[in-house]
């Protein structure tokens, strides 16, 4: 048998088949290395980087306070996609669980056991409630005296609460646009308690004069700031297990057919009640993390359009990937205090305009740039140029919210371009536009006029 002659076609196809995989298994390791060092480098940024600018005075510590407070909201933003990208339920109440778990620490920074302002004039207990003739603590703030206390409260309430609330909706099997209906109806109902003197939560104003130094000192600043990005990579590397699992793959098949799920025997509303119970618990952690950062929290921090701000975090970062909700809050947020504070009358249609170019253009997010430049970085064709736009707009936002471009601030002024309405658009962001528009550009032109780096499919088979 080993004398017969080997046909033809299979002595020729061998040697082409085993070029692709080889060449496959090389792309496939280019872009494992890649990977890692993107995710090296992203790690270095903010717990290395940052820190060393901060410590070196590049970064000032209102800029490094305001980025700890963006990396909490990254929390909330991870919950959500664990909710709606990856069960498929669009829960429109993430805001309240923030609060939930921002009023439990508040509760505690408000008193003379927190470090709260606290004076004799006011019987030593926090100054809203002398204004409600409410001259002794009242008997639910005691617990809160105990940092334990309030921790555990802020983690467990908010969970406990989601859960039981959950259960009942999830029982009923209220899903799609109803469900978004009621989480949206919750909001309101405990945005109007919360806003009610009588709940002796400080009513509109909120909770405020917290521990002084911990906005307002540079070590607390940092500290803080090293907790939050420590709890929002272990929240990461958490939820990444999560989806990675038995679980995750029975909270997919949730989102893309529950109604065949339940028929093969398991049940989907623990699964639904257990995910909704985890993203509230990350938003409560976001907000226990957020409070001290702030020095505030009331019930402001709940208003409706923050929960639809929360979700548009998410969809302009990608649902359905973990990295891409990070990416998102951070980017939306540090465009909000960006363009709030250089065009403020412009932001509302400006935000409009994200979400409906998101929705419409990029329905994946940034996340289909970043595959879309993997896909280009196996065939090494233009991947630079795929990744380029979105490089770009995440340098400058990061640098212009870090306080990294003071030096533009005195040439800019003096260069902006006036549009209807009294408008002033300043020439840094004349100058992102222009470069953005100019890559995609090129991008396009190289691409009409590209040749194959591989040859067809029809090309092999006429050659073996």
């Amino acid at each position: 048998m080993s004398d017969l002659p080997v046909p033809t076609a299979l002595a020729a196809s061998a040697p082409v088949s085993t070029v692709l995989v080889s060449t496959a298994l090389a792309d496939q390791r280019r872009l494992s290395h890649l990977r890692l060092a993107v995710v090296i480098g992203v790690l270095a940024f903010f717990f290395l980087v940052v820190p060393g600018l901060a410590l070196g005075g590049a970064i000032d510590a209102s800029s490094l306070n305001r980025l700890g407070r963006y990396l909490a909201f990254a929390l909330v933003a991870i919950g959500i996609d664990l909710v709606w990208g990856y069960t498929g339920m669009l829960s429109l109440c993430q805001a309240l669980f923030f609060c939930l778990g921002g009023y439990c620490m508040g509760m505690h920074l408000c008193l003379a056991e927190g470090g709260g302002d606290v004076r004799p004039e006011f019987h030593n207990i926090p100054a809203f409630f002398y204004f409600n003739d409410v001259t002794s603590l009242p008997f639910f703030w005691e617990p809160f005296r105990s940092r334990t206390f309030a921790i555990i409260a802020g983690l467990v309430l908010p969970a406990a609460f989601a859960a039981v609330f959950g259960y009942f909706i999830f029982r009923s099997r209220v899903k799609g646009v109803y469900f978004s209906i009621i989480t949206q109806a919750l909001a309101w109902a405990a945005l109007l308690a919360f806003n009610n003197q009588k709940l002796l939560l400080g009513g509109t104003n909120g909770m405020t004069n917290f521990y002084k130094p911990l906005n307002s000192t540079f070590e607390w600043i940092l500290a803080l700031y090293l907790l939050s990005a420590t709890v929002l990579l272990v929240a990461y590397l958490g939820a990444r297990h999560l989806v990675a699992s038995r679980a995750g793959r029975v909270l997919v098949a949730i989102r893309d057919n529950e109604s065949r799920l339940r028929f093969s025997g398991f049940q989907p509303v623990r699964y639904k009640v257990f995910i909704f119970a985890v993203g509230a618990l990350l938003a409560a952690i976001g907000g226990m993390l957020y409070a001290p950062q702030t020095g505030v929290i009331g019930p402001s921090d709940m208003n409706i359009d923050l929960h639809i701000m929360m979700v548009i975090w998410v969809a302009v970062g990608g649902r359905g990937r973990l990295w891409g909700a990070v990416l998102g809050a951070l980017l939306v947020n540090y465009a909000y205090s960006c363009l709030t504070s250089d065009l403020p009358s412009a932001w509302p249609f400006l935000q409009g305009a994200l979400f409906l170019v998101v929705v419409l253009l990029f329905p994946d997010g940034c996340v289909k740039l970043w595959d879309r430049f993997e896909e280009r970085f196996r065939s090494r064709e233009r991947a630079l140029l795929a990744l380029a736009p979105l490089a770009m707009v995440v340098v400058f936002l990061f640098a212009e919210g870090l306080g990294m471009t003071r030096w533009w601030e005195a040439f800019h002024t003096t260069w902006n371009l006036r549009l209807p309405l009294g408008v002033a658009v300043p020439l840094k962001y004349l100058l992102l536009a222009a470069a953005v528009a100019s890559v995609v550009a090129l991008d396009w032109w190289l691409g009409r006029t590209r040749t194959p780096r591989h040859p067809p499919a029809s090309t092999l088979e006429t050659a073996s």
